[in-house]
């Protein structure tokens, strides 16, 4: 009797939605070297924009985050409609920076088209993992500025939802759109004068793409080479923390005291961790137990 393995048949379900749905696209903004978002109104008016911007577009959201000098997006649907968001949301960020005495002339933002399943998945888990790996106190489940708390959570049904935008008054709509043009689709619901992510990120359509909640907890859990190699394909700068580090370097060279290799093995793992996880020199340096003056001259920075 043939014995199927139920696991990878799955996984070729999740693969098979992937392959028959429509085109996937991540959505990144520039990190600015200054705060979009710097006060909680702040990131309430950021996640209006985001909402307003996807408004009767043919497109779904499935999973987004908001930090302090930059936005990611993964979006599923047709690419002329991610286009038209990405300048509705230019257009808004520019309106809503401008209320804030503030100007964005210009802002870098990329629309990086997903054919292969594996490098989707990583997106998810990329985006999701975002805050956590920028704010110490931040996890990937615990953070309010995103979506991930919304998949594979039992409680969702027990989430104030807010209130209908339909039951808003005028002036309330006026307020949220800051515009005469205060028409929002129907499903949506506010909730402390924002729009809630419950009501415009299509987090059930995400979970497709996982067996189940513990196969996506597991990925969003592992260690982090994953997200090393998502950043650099779409060009941006992050620094494990020295934890998830750690460990993978001892990983490498199968040891549980980095300190106790030789040191030719440190010096090899010092290169294998600028190159492979994007690691500083101070980094390099504090995992290694490496004095920061021998860093710096093998990794010297430029002047």
């Amino acid at each position: 009797m043939e014995i199927k393995n139920s696991y990878w048949e799955q996984e070729r379900v999740c693969e098979t939605k992937f392959e028959e749905g429509s085109p996937f696209f991540l959505v990144t903004t520039e990190d600015l070297p200054w705060l979009l978002f710097e006060t909680e109104e702040d990131f309430k008016e950021g996640t209006n924009v985001i909402a307003i911007s996807l408004a009767y577009l043919r497109i779904k959201l499935l999973v987004d985050v908001q930090m302090n000098n930059h936005l990611h997006l993964l979006f599923e649907g047709p690419q002329a409609d991610v286009e038209c968001f990405v300048t509705h949301l230019r257009k808004q960020m520019m309106a809503f920076l401008h209320r804030k005495g503030r100007s964005l002339r210009s802002w870098n933002i990329q629309i990086q088209p997903i054919t292969d399943f594996r490098h989707f998945r990583n997106a998810i888990l990329y985006v999701a993992r975002n805050p956590y790996v920028a704010h110490r106190n931040a996890t990937p489940l615990g953070y309010r500025w995103g979506s991930a708390h919304l998949l594979f959570n039992s409680n969702i049904a027990d989430y104030s939802e807010g209130q209908p935008y339909a039951q808003l008054t005028y002036k309330a709509k006026r307020q949220l759109c800051h515009s005469h043009n205060i028409g929002l689709p129907e499903t949506y619901r506010v909730l402390g004068g924002m729009i809630t992510r419950l009501s415009f990120v299509d987090f059930l359509r995400t979970q497709d793409f996982f067996i189940s909640a513990n196969q996506f907890f597991q990925h969003l859990s592992r260690k982090k080479e994953s997200d090393i190699e998502t950043a650099r394909w779409i060009g941006e700068s992050i620094l494990l923390p020295n934890d998830d580090v750690f460990r993978i370097v001892s990983d490498w060279f199968g040891v549980k005291s980095i300190t106790s290799l030789p040191v030719e093995k440190r010096v090899e793992a010092a290169r294998r961790m600028k190159e492979e996880l994007a690691s500083n020199n101070k980094q390099i340096a504090q995992v290694l137990r490496f004095p920061q003056r021998q860093i710096d001259a093998l990794f010297p920075i430029p002047k």
